[in-house]
């Protein structure tokens, strides 16, 4: 009696499917390979439609047959099927579980440091400061700027940090001296162009103040 051989067979099998074959009548594998992956229709009915087939690659759960896709696919990765070629398409490049990635629509989106708080860079939309550095040929201030340096704070190793990075911040016994004389501030607002207009201001000395 002649042994069962399940490769011919399913070989045979496939080849009933004009998508899967060339001008020679070899099986495409790449092509096999999409229609699996997309769990083609047609392909499935083919293959359901067969006993033998459908005993190795389906399983019954009450009245409906799943069909085994990784067990399938993984069939095909490890035998070669009579009169087929090509595992993969005729390009180059990264796969994952006989996928290209450029092919895979499964993404995740990933976030790096995300047990760290980021310090510097927000300022601005392009992350830059502005200072103003004394000139000594200009006898002036000039207006300069430099990037901000960002710095990742890890909630674990640098927890110190952090929590005094966000906790709440106090000020005591504030005066702001002005031409009108002192005076308390109820609020602190950032003004660049009055920063630059004390910037100019002559600096007292010691006998002045």
């Amino acid at each position: 009696m002649q042994e069962f051989n399940f490769n011919k067979h399913i070989t045979q099998l496939l080849k009933a499917d004009q998508r899967l074959v060339d001008e020679e009548n070899d099986i495409q594998i790449n092509v096999l390979r999409d229609l699996v992956n997309n769990l083609d229709s047609q392909l499935i009915e083919l293959l359901i439609a067969d006993e033998k087939v459908r005993e190795k690659f389906f399983i019954k759960i009450k009245d409906v047959y799943v069909f085994k896709q990784n067990d399938f696919i993984f069939y095909l990765d490890s035998k070669v099927l009579d009169g087929s070629y090509t595992q993969y398409a005729n390009r180059i490049g990264l796969a994952a579980g006989g996928k290209f990635l450029t092919d895979s629509t499964d993404y995740v989106l990933d976030f790096p440091y995300k047990d760290c708080v980021l310090e510097g860079g927000q300022s601005t939309e392009e992350g830059n400061d502005v200072y103003f550095e004394f000139d000594a040929e200009a006898n002036d201030y000039v207006e300069k700027t430099a990037k901000r340096k960002e710095i990742f704070y890890n909630n674990i190793i640098a927890k110190d940090e952090i929590d005094r990075l966000l906790e709440p911040k106090a000020f005591q016994k504030v005066v702001c001296y002005d031409a009108n004389g002192e005076t308390i501030p109820t609020t602190f607002n950032r003004d660049a162009e009055l920063n630059k207009q004390r910037c100019n201001l002559p600096l007292l000395s010691n006998t002045q103040k």
